[in-house]
């Protein structure tokens, strides 16, 4: 099982190096301008026909840099212009992409730099220049992994370099499944197993309170400012709110891979295609649920869990609130409360939501619960906040 993460470094250059890294910045927008206008002039999305179009010509104006700057520049272009398409296809209200929005440049393992814990060497129409800089801790556990490539990013006047690395973990054999439905104020887990049922909910509503508070803090800025400082402002709020919901998402995941671990249990999730068009309530609600990071806390569960040793899957979401996970009947949810018409049986239904979301995935069920169990409240433990 292969898994791969990215990690940030800050880049600590001296004047010197400052100054050829804003110039290589500067040049490689050039580049991929260059790339991305015939892109749209001629509707390319291969990389060969690009190739033949522009590299020539590319070479012979950059012929102090490094060829592979421009490889990676049509390859960073080509995928601009292949996402605006994209887009372009769902409306039709998208304006054209702009190269002077790249703000990263695209790297790779072999020609352009070489990566030295403390210290990157990189290749630039300077010649090879050596920067600086700081391994923080949350970096070590990476000491013993591949380097597969990096992005230098530049933002705010500072330089970072993105480092994807990647490792081979041994898959573990598990002994049951872990659902889990995420909701607006907290994480929903079922552990299924053969011979038990276990029920797990993590808060985050904490999340949802900072979401809000947020989103009156920006209305409030849009109705008192304008022009750059209104820009700003937003953009500093935005990037705080950000922060601190990413904290409590990242901790609610932690929670969950340690218990994947202890429990030796495959993560089963929803698939979320869609999922945004399915919701339809009122239009505060529209919001609440639209701002929900669906994806981005499936994603954190997901590489977290396989560094154990474990792959996440997904099913499909229907009927995982209505449906009875002892009978199989079909009852619609009151409320927090599911309620089955055939068996009586009554829980918390995004706790039931888990437990389906487990059983759709054709691994293991649980063995049949004693008819006096149906009329027994569920165990639940619930973690602390995010």
């Amino acid at each position: 099982m292969l898994l791969s993460e990215t990690c940030r470094f800050k880049l600590e250059p001296n004047e010197e190096q400052r100054l050829i890294l804003e110039e290589l910045v500067r040049s490689y927008q050039e580049i991929v301008k260059e790339c991305l206008d015939i892109a749209l002039k001629l509707g390319i999305t291969s990389r060969k026909r690009m190739h033949e179009n522009i590299y020539r010509r590319l070479r012979t104006k950059y012929s102090n840099h490094p060829s592979h700057y421009i490889y990676t520049a049509i390859t960073q272009a080509l995928g601009i212009f292949k996402s605006y398409r994209r887009l372009l296809r769902k409306r039709n209200d998208i304006k054209p992409p702009e190269a002077k929005n790249v703000k990263s440049i695209l790297l790779d393992d072999t020609h352009l730099f070489w990566f030295y814990w403390g210290k990157l060497r990189l290749a630039t129409h300077k010649g090879h220049i050596e920067v600086p800089f700081e391994v923080h801790e949350y970096a070590e556990k990476f000491k013993d992994w591949e380097v597969k490539g990096s992005r230098l990013v530049r933002l705010g006047g500072e330089y970072y370099l993105h480092v994807t690395f990647r490792k081979t973990v041994k898959e573990n054999t598990p002994e049951g499944l872990l659902g889990i439905d995420v909701n607006e104020r907290s994480i929903d887990l079922a552990i299924v197993k053969p011979d038990k049922v276990k029920f797990i909910k993590i808060d985050i509503s904490e999340a949802k309170y900072i979401r809000d508070r947020y989103f009156k803090k920006r209305r409030s800025i849009q109705s008192k400012t304008s022009g750059k400082t209104k820009e700003r402002l937003l953009s500093k709020y935005s990037k705080r709110e950000k922060r601190r919901v990413d904290v409590i998402l990242h901790k609610a995941s932690n929670m969950i891979a340690k218990i994947v671990d202890e429990e030796k249990v495959i993560p089963v999730m929803e698939r979320l295609k869609d999922i945004r068009k399915r919701i339809k309530y009122g239009r505060r609600m529209n919001r609440r649920l639209h701002n929900m990071p669906f994806r981005k806390i499936q994603t954190y569960i997901s590489y977290k869990s396989m560094e154990y040793g474990f792959e996440r899957e997904f099913v499909k979401a229907k009927n995982t609130s209505k449906k009875c996970p002892i009978c199989g009947g079909l009852s619609k949810p009151n409320g927090h409360v599911f309620k089955c018409k055939k068996c009586d049986f009554k829980a918390d239904r995004h706790l039931v939501a888990a437990w389906n979301i487990a059983n759709k995935l054709q691994m293991c069920r649980p063995l049949p619960l004693a008819a006096k169990a149906l009329y027994e409240p569920l165990i639940i433990e619930v973690r602390g906040k995010g």
